[in-house]
């Protein structure tokens, strides 16, 4: 964030001097700018978006946080909010209606144009996160008997959109998907050639009702710009481009990010589960939290010889969240390609590397109480013991998606924070036992 910008801005809204202000902000780019409102107090950046022309204000929308863009939506009036909608792209006019309540939607849907509403309208009909939810309804179709001249004539008469204009998918007469052609197919071609002729007829595409992150696999997998969206008798509804992959990886390493530091699943995720699979979870970290302080009665002779050994137990849990938490989104991602080869290769790579990580970090450990604190002994169990439960952490995260499969569930169907917590429940007992056995 440019803060002397950012100053320049708030000064000039401090002045009142609109000529000023406008100045300001015609010299930033659309990011730009976006990246200035949000550190913008809500009546500033109401001020700054009554002095924007609809198509600078249009392209400077989806660039803000969806909630920061719902607010600036609701402080304007209905009709200057509604003429912005209109310039926007429907998929990011979607978005933005969608963080605002079901009667704020209606009444700017209301004041739009009706073609324009019933775009926005379709595409809000997909879950957010879904295909459906993420595409551009604005894509270019032509049949398979038109010959590449007449196609070519076409696209002069009536450009289509700089973002969907890769490519074109050539559709039975019934609308079904049957092929693609893209741009330099057609520069390449001989004007006289059929569509038919020049088409490639396996085309990938991707179920309106598909996550957005299978589409999003599936445009980097094979390199496209974009990717036809279709429904459930073939038809094309839409596409998935290039620049909506960026915003669902940006999303996803995001909350891989958010999840690594807090050592919880994604709140997303989380705030979608129903309410009886979100009960199970409370009541599986109820459970475990008892069968921990039952592992720890049954060996409270441990504490009475060191209490390094008790202080050493939060430890162990964490390593037992990290290494399962890894382990199974490893192993998830090797069922999902559904090859038996890459399963066990998997595997075995997440449990060396778990073996030879503890090992590291338990050595380090034992060198750090037998030459600083002179607790060699010590040094040495809690070492083996890190070692023991971040094996078991490793052996349960790589169980628990196979038992899921293996009782024809999804995968994903156990869930991080319950495989975590069985394997500290049971890296907990392994490791006082060792401690009883060799303290």
């Amino acid at each position: 964030m440019d803060y002397q910008l950012l100053a320049a801005v708030r000064d000039a809204l401090a002045s009142g001097d609109e000529a000023l202000l406008h100045e300001r902000l015609r010299a930033l780019r659309p990011a730009d700018l976006a990246d200035v409102v949000e550190h913008l107090e809500p009546a500033e950046r109401q001020a700054v978006f009554a002095l924007l022309a609809d198509e600078v204000a249009s392209a400077v929308m989806p660039e803000l946080d969806e909630a920061v863009a719902a607010t600036v939506v609701r402080g304007l009036p209905a009709e200057r909010a509604a003429d912005i909608l209109e310039e926007m792209r429907p998929d990011d006019a979607a978005d933005v209606l969608q963080d605002l309540s079901d009667e704020a939607a209606d009444a700017l849907l209301a004041e739009m144009t009706a073609a324009d509403a019933q775009q926005v309208r379709e595409l809000l009909e997909y879950p957010e996160n879904s295909a459906g939810g993420r595409m551009v309804g604005e894509f270019v179709t032509v049949p398979e008997s038109a010959t590449v001249s007449q196609v070519i004539a076409d696209l002069r008469a009536n450009p289509p959109s700089p973002e969907t204009a890769y490519y074109l998918y050539v559709c039975d007469p019934q609308g079904r998907l049957a092929g693609v052609v893209s741009l330099r197919d057609l520069v390449v071609a001989n004007p006289e050639a059929r569509v038919a002729e020049i088409m490639t007829r396996e085309v990938v595409r991707v179920r309106a009702d598909a996550s957005q992150e299978e589409a999003a696999e599936l445009v980097a997998r094979y390199d496209l710009l974009a990717v036809p969206v279709v429904d459930a008798q073939e038809r094309v509804v839409g596409v998935i481009t290039v620049d909506d992959v960026l915003t669902v990886l940006e999303e996803q390493a995001t909350e891989a990010i958010l999840h690594l530091s807090s050592g919880a699943e994604p709140a997303p995720e989380a705030a979608a589960s129903p309410v009886p699979t979100r009960v199970s979870r409370a009541t599986a970290a109820v459970l475990a939290g008892f069968a921990g302080a039952a592992v720890v009665a049954l060996f409270r002779e441990v504490f009475t010889v060191r209490l390094a050994y008790l202080l050493f137990m939060p430890l162990v849990i964490t390593v037992c969240e990290v290494v399962s938490g890894q382990v199974m989104a490893a192993v998830r991602e090797a069922l999902r390609h559904d090859a038996p080869g890459r399963l066990a290769r998997t595997i075995g790579r997440e449990v060396l590397v778990t073996l030879l990580v503890a090992a590291v970090g338990g050595g380090l450990l034992a060198l750090l109480l037998g030459h600083w604190q002179q607790l060699t002994q010590t040094g040495i169990t809690l070492g083996l013991a890190v070692l023991l439960a971040a094996l078991i952490a490793a052996l349960i995260g790589s169980a628990s998606p196979l038992l899921a499969r293996a009782t024809h569930r999804d995968p994903a169907a156990i869930p991080v924070s319950v495989a975590a917590a069985v394997a500290s429940v049971v890296a907990l007992a392994a490791y006082l036992w060792l401690v009883v056995a060799l303290g």
